[in-house]
C-alpha cells in the first residue's frame, strides 16, 4: 500500500514543482517592481493625486480621491461636475467631515462651510476650484454628496513643510 501511495504523489510532483517554481518567480518580480517606487517617498510626495469619476444619474463627478499637501502652504481641490442629459440640472455638491485627526478647524470649515451650488446647461460642465491654507499637519476624511447622494470621500493629508 505505501507503494501505491508514494506512486500517486509521483504524478504530481511536476505540478508541484511548477507551482513552486512559478511562485518564487512571481514573488521575485513583485519585489522587483513594485520596491523602487515604494521606497522613494519623494515620488510619491510629487506626483499628481489620482481622480475618481462618479456618475448619479444624469450628473458626473470628478474629484481627487486623495489630497496631500504641505501645512503652511496654499493648496486646493478641484471638483469637475458635467451634465449627462439634454436638461439642465440645478446641483448641490457638499463636503461632510467623517473624522479629523490634527487638521485645523480653519481648513475644515473652509472645505466644508460654502457647498457649491450650480444649474448646469445641457451637457454643461464646471470645475469648481477651493483654496485653502492647512497650518497643522494630519489628516482628515469627508463624504463628498452630490444633491444628497454620497458619491464617495476624500482623504486630506497635512504633512509638516521641510
Amino acid at each position: 500500500m505505501e507503494r501505491r501511495q508514494f506512486g500517486q504523489f509521483g504524478r504530481f510532483t511536476l505540478l508541484i514543482l511548477l507551482l513552486a517554481v512559478g511562485s518564487v518567480i512571481g514573488v521575485c518580480l513583485g519585489y522587483i517592481i513594485w520596491s523602487p517606487g515604494a521606497a522613494n517617498y519623494s515620488v510619491i510626495a510629487q506626483s499628481k493625486e489620482a481622480t475618481r469619476t462618479v456618475r448619479i444619474g444624469d450628473i458626473s463627478i470628478t474629484y481627487p480621491s486623495v489630497i496631500i499637501c504641505k501645512a503652511g502652504e496654499e493648496s486646493s481641490r478641484t471638483i469637475e461636475i458635467s451634465n449627462l442629459d439634454n436638461d439642465p440640472k440645478y446641483v448641490v455638491v457638499s463636503l461632510s467631515l467623517v473624522r479629523s485627526s490634527g487638521v485645523d478647524s480653519t481648513t475644515i470649515s473652509a472645505l466644508t462651510g460654502n457647498p457649491y451650488r450650480i444649474t448646469l446647461a445641457a451637457y454643461g460642465s464646471v470645475k469648481d476650484t477651493l483654496s485653502f491654507n492647512p497650518s497643522s499637519k494630519g489628516y482628515a476624511i469627508f463624504d463628498i454628496t452630490v444633491n444628497e447622494k454620497l458619491a464617495g470621500s476624500i482623504t486630506l493629508y497635512v504633512v509638516s513643510s521641510p
